[in-house]
């Protein structure tokens, strides 16, 4: 039932959809009433629409969540139990599980979110060559929480067990904190980052609907994280290194 009302609930609160509601309602009521008040809030809200489409105020609401854990390449001599990939890590994410799984031979891959019958994805990380019989597929879990709390019920994690966490960089924060609540001594892997141009986190910046999308995405990591934290998902409102140290110390 918490699935369906965040979907929902999302589906009006994106920073996008609820800016359009709200300048097309209230036009509406400014014309139709003939108020002032509702002429203001329509003119502010499609001010908003201006600011997110051109100014780069998603990449600046990004920046804080992609740089939260920056990219290292993980050290190939410290044994490692295994990875586990998440959705949004298009492409990158696939080539990074390849790679790493011939850096770690006897590592488990697991993919969450997947669905089993994903043969394209198998056939794609075969033709990489990455042994199929190393694959998981967990494909019950929609949301975060549920990658974590699936992974662990399919991985039973052990506290001294290292793994490593794939991702898209914009979403690592809120991973961590759900994989480190359900019991995994997690390494981040982000990758897909939308702020690091060679210019500086903005040169990636683009205006119109490709604003508004960046825009939309950070928002609702930003959103997720406060919303997870107050339902007990995770531990921590703004997951860091800070949880990595103090879970490997338990």
């Amino acid at each position: 039932m918490t699935y369906y009302l965040s979907k929902m609930f999302w589906l009006l609160a994106a920073p996008t959809s609820a800016l359009i509601l709200i300048s097309g309602s209230t036009t509406l009521w400014a014309v139709l009433g003939n108020s002032k008040f509702a002429a203001w809030l329509a003119a502010a809200a499609a001010c908003g629409l201006v600011v997110g489409a051109f100014t780069p105020i998603g990449l600046a609401l990004a920046v804080p969540l992609e740089s939260r854990f920056p990219f290292s390449r993980p050290d190939p001599q410290v044994p490692l139990d295994g990875i586990i990939m998440l959705p949004g890590g298009a492409g990158d994410g696939i080539d990074a599980v390849s790679n790493l799984s011939q850096d770690y031979p006897t590592a488990r891959i697991t993919f969450c979110g997947f669905s089993t019958a994903d043969e394209y994805l198998i056939k794609t990380l075969a033709d990489l060559g990455v042994d199929p019989s190393r694959i998981n597929m967990e494909s019950q879990s929609r949301t975060t929480s549920e990658d974590a709390l699936y992974s662990a019920a399919l991985l039973k994690p052990k506290p001294n067990e290292r793994w490593l966490l794939i991702t898209a960089a914009m979403h690592m924060p809120r991973a961590v904190g759900c994989f480190c609540a359900a019991g995994f001594q997690v390494e981040p892997y982000p990758v897909e980052f939308m702020t690091r141009g060679r210019s500086g986190p903005f040169a990636l910046f683009a205006t119109g609907s490709s604003a508004l999308m960046q825009f939309d995405r950070a928002t609702k990591e930003w959103i997720g994280l406060i919303a997870y934290r107050l339902i007990g998902k995770t531990d921590g409102l703004f997951p860091g290194p800070k949880e990595l140290k103090s879970t490997t110390e338990t």
